[in-house]
């Protein structure tokens, strides 16, 4: 009799020291997070003034120099959305088939001219 009331008390303890440390844990992960987010706030809270501060003491320069665009923007200046692009390259298409035929149409009339053909 004494054996199995001894048992129970034995899992009611360790139950019990298991939820104690359970909300040790929880009070542990809170502590750490409000802390994490405390730190982040302050970085960013200094990220700000820092970049107040290179605002105010460097003069804003404009590199858009002919070479960073197309660096940047690609050579017909708007490949940031590709349907534009694509739109570009069949323009940049008809204008060059258009001139294919205007020299050919021109070479063709030279050669008439010239007694070639």
């Amino acid at each position: 009799m004494e054996e199995s009331k001894q048992i129970p008390e034995e899992k009611n303890s360790i139950e019990s020291s298991s939820e104690i440390k359970k909300e040790s844990n929880k009070e542990e992960n809170f502590k750490a997070f409000t802390e994490f987010l405390e730190n982040a706030s302050n970085q960013e809270i200094e990220d700000e003034k820092g970049k107040s501060d290179l605002e105010v003491d460097k003069p804003v320069t404009n590199d858009n120099s002919l070479f960073k665009r197309v660096l940047n923007d690609g050579f017909d200046g708007i490949s940031s959305n590709p349907n534009y692009k694509m739109l570009a390259l069949l323009i940049i298409l008809l204008i060059n088939l258009s001139l294919f035929f205007v020299i050919g149409n021109i070479g063709k009339a030279f050669l008439r001219n010239a007694g070639i053909m």
